[in-house]
């Protein structure tokens, strides 16, 4: 599978970049929307789990969308399945998603 490299204009791997910035590529931003809607409603503290989420959604496709297709947003459709998923399997008395 193909690495992702989160960057931020400075190019330093890792950083989260800004959804316009008109630096990220197509795949990067779907996966930067995903992250920061998730997070602005459970908070920043599971980034890393809601990325590798995506990752694995990404990972579970037939065949990977081309770099500048409009097709990634699938990929951002089945995580916030996969998510939901999670959500509603959680004891309902957990409210934090990165305690799993």
């Amino acid at each position: 599978m193909h690495e992702l490299p989160i960057m931020q204009s400075g190019g330093r791997p890792g950083e989260v970049s800004s959804v316009n910035d008109g630096t990220t590529s197509l795949p990067q931003r779907e996966l930067l929307r995903f992250i920061d809607t998730v997070s602005g409603l459970i908070g920043t503290e599971p980034r890393n789990l809601l990325k590798e989420m995506w990752l694995d959604e990404l990972a579970c496709l037939d065949c990977m969308p081309e770099p500048c297709s409009s097709e990634w947003h699938l990929v951002t459709l089945a995580a916030f399945r996969r998510l939901g998923f999670t959500l509603i399997g959680m004891d309902s008395g957990s409210t934090q998603l990165w305690g799993m």
